[in-house]
């Protein structure tokens, strides 16, 4: 979807059927995180990709950690069923369409910017052994050394990495209301607290949909018990959803585009219903 698209462009339905192509090929037909990648890269930049040096090195990094994380993923034993690369392409597909929507309705996103979002988005779990953090971003921090290794000689600049390393730590699901605090008062300009709370949206974008939401909290919850997290039976329940219906936060101008504010208020008050609250 180019930036020339028509007005009446359904993002909502848009983002639904492209979640739902991701599902339709996991984990039988699955093409790759690469091809993912590269889908997004030609849905921002439909007639070239940036030649400028730090986009260009941005993107190539980005393509490198896919094809990193395939590796990984073809030789490891286990592969988390929430935290996997399926999670990984909800996150790039999410992120694109916002990109792309955040164009398209008149605000700016350097070419720079949207390319370490790429980055950051791609590698903001990879290593993650499944389950939730004992400390203050202990995957996420994984996730940076191995970024911080594979960026040493890709001419990437340390300002990108130490962005795209910025964005990966504020991942952190404890972290994310804080974020969403910091932009409450600012107009959106693409800056670096903006791009954590686009990242934080992209992030559990799926989750939040009607869709699939249900089924990637049973996910989650499948996770959680192989790792035998105490909460494990709550976090896929009707009652551990709504708990996570009304932790979100929306902030981004084209989350409302997105339909989502709206889709959740409605799932959770159909969830109190449920319930008896």
């Amino acid at each position: 979807m180019s930036d020339s698209t028509s007005h009446s462009v359904n993002w909502h339905d848009m983002l639904i059927h492209t979640l739902s192509n991701l599902r339709n090929a996991w984990p039988k037909d699955w093409p790759g995180l690469p091809v993912v990648l590269t889908s997004c890269m030609t849905q921002l930049w439909p007639s070239s990709l940036p030649r400028e040096h730090d986009t260009a090195a941005l993107l190539n990094a980005a393509l490198d950690m896919a094809k990193r994380i395939e590796s990984i993923a073809g030789t490891a034993a286990y592969e988390p069923q929430y935290h996997n690369r399926l999670h990984t392409a909800d996150a790039l597909v999410s992120v694109c369409c916002m990109l792309q929507a955040l164009r398209h309705t008149g605000h700016h996103v350097p070419n720079e910017w949207a390319a370490c979002l790429l980055l950051a988005v791609t590698s903001h779990d990879v290593l993650h052994p499944g389950g939730a953090n004992s400390y203050l971003q202990e995957f996420e921090q994984q996730s940076v050394q191995l970024l911080t290794q594979m960026t040493q000689d890709s001419g990437v600049s340390a300002r990108w990495v130490n962005i795209a390393a910025h964005l990966i730590l504020h991942t952190d699901p404890t972290l994310v209301v804080a974020n969403h605090d910091k932009v409450s008062q600012k107009p959106f300009v693409m800056d670096l607290d903006w791009a954590v709370v686009l990242m934080n949206e992209a992030d559990i974008l799926a989750s939040a949909t009607e869709e699939f939401g249900t089924l990637l909290g049973k996910a989650l919850a499948n996770e959680w018990q192989a790792r035998e997290h105490p909460l494990h039976h709550v976090v896929g329940s009707d009652a551990g959803r709504l708990h996570f219906l009304s932790s979100l936060r929306f902030s981004t101008p084209v989350s409302e585009t997105f339909r989502l504010p709206q889709s959740v208020s409605e799932q959770i008050n159909r969830l109190r219903f449920r319930l008896g609250q």
